[in-house]
């Protein structure tokens, strides 16, 4: 019976164990897949926050750029508001030398005739006259007492005039000199602040991988080359509107007349601007409206004015990536300026084509050029900058935005 039992069960063993087998396999099989499953989604999950450590990376990489390009600005522009100051006090200085100088021959001329007239004792204008031989001689005394007289009142006077004046420019210099110090000590926060975000900036470079570093720099060297070009633009409005600039145009403050008057999209507004609105490439502070609008489409002068420079350097009219790069121009390939009085000046960038030359006078609504994407552009569309005194701003109050 026990024998007849065991029989039976190692019969049913040997009837089951593929079932069982089978069933184990699955269960094994079905294990790792979830657990391969489990691998490709933390693999997922870990690639998801590599690319978002990458995406946050450019975009802190973006931000300090902007800011490092804001603290340029600044220094550049501190460093000139600097040299102008130091400009200034060497003609005060100058002036005040000379005054001095001048104030320091009159009186020695005073204190000679003073001491002259000592030694020969005191002679009274009215004894010289009464002396006098005869009318003619009396008359020619009279006439070189008055002359004698005169001259002294006006050294008097002269030496009254430079002593006022020798004041008033020790106290212009004293006053300049203190702003001297005060934009020094400005600079030098400003470049400390720089310092400090360059240093923030290769931080987050080490942790790019080679090729987005590569891109990086080409961009950071695109970006200087833009930079340079914008102070030479800066310094150019800065001087035209400080001479007037050949233009007896007075800006009234009224709204301008629309760049591109039959394509109103702006597809990059002034200032901080990340990765994603410029697709990676591109400045990060941009200082003007970029307005979308075909190729070859018409520009228009903002504004009555007289055109102070035409730069015509680049051929390479289409849109750009990082590897078909383009830095003619500084990265505006070619661009109008027109200066409109008032210490207003604007600026037309990325054109196919010119119309005008430099001291051509233009009229609000007259066309200049064509839209293009000359220099370091990454579609067809017209930048279109506003300076006013020296400085970048916002051109959209001025086109009534």
């Amino acid at each position: 019976m026990v024998n007849k039992s065991i029989s039976i069960i190692l019969a049913l063993m040997f009837i089951l164990y593929p079932v069982i087998s089978c069933a184990t396999s699955q269960t094994d099989l079905n294990n790792q897949r979830n657990e391969i499953q489990e691998n490709i989604d933390q693999a997922e999950e870990q690639k998801g926050d590599l690319e978002e450590k990458v995406s946050k990376t450019q975009e802190e990489i973006n931000q300090l750029n902007y800011e490092i390009s804001v603290k340029e600005d600044e220094i550049d522009k501190i460093t000139g508001e600097l040299n102008s100051l130091n400009s200034e006090l060497e003609s005060l200085t100058n002036q005040l030398n000379e005054a001095q100088e001048k104030y320091d021959k009159q009186y020695e001329i005073l204190s000679n005739r003073i001491v002259a007239q000592y030694k020969k004792g005191t002679v009274s204008y009215l004894e010289m006259l009464i002396d006098s031989k005869n009318l003619v001689d009396f008359i020619s005394n009279y006439y070189i007492i008055g002359k004698i007289a005169e001259y002294d009142t006006q050294l008097l006077e002269d030496i009254e005039t430079q002593k006022a004046t020798i004041q008033a420019s020790k106290t212009q210099v004293e006053q300049k000199q203190k702003e001297v110090q005060e934009k020094e000590a400005q600079l030098k926060i400003e470049q400390i602040t720089l310092t400090n975000h360059k240093s923030n900036k290769n931080k987050y470079m080490a942790q790019l991988s080679e090729e987005e570093r590569q891109v990086q720099e080409t961009i950071d060297s695109l970006n200087e080359d833009l930079r340079k070009v914008e102070n030479e633009i800066r310094e150019l409005a800065r001087q035209s509107s400080a001479n007037g600039g050949g233009s007896t145009f007075v800006y009234d403050g009224g709204t301008f007349f629309w760049p591109c008057p039959n394509y109103k999209y702006i597809s990059s507004y002034f200032g901080y601007r990340g990765s994603a609105a410029t697709g990676g490439v591109g400045t990060a502070n941009h200082n003007g409206y970029d307005l979308a609008a075909p190729h070859y489409s018409d520009i228009f002068a903002a504004e009555d004015g007289v055109v102070i420079k035409v730069v015509r350097a680049c051929s390479h009219d289409y849109p750009k990536t990082y590897k078909t790069k383009c830095n003619c121009g500084g990265g505006y390939g070619n661009y109008v300026m027109i200066q409109h009085g008032g210490g207003l000046v604007t600026v037309y960038g990325h054109c196919a084509s010119i119309d005008v030359n430099v001291g051509d006078t233009v009229t609000a609504g007259q066309r200049i050029g064509a839209v293009g994407s000359a220099g370091w552009s990454t579609g067809y569309h017209l930048h279109f900058s506003v300076i006013l005194n020296g400085t970048y701003v916002n051109p959209g109050p001025y086109l009534g935005k």
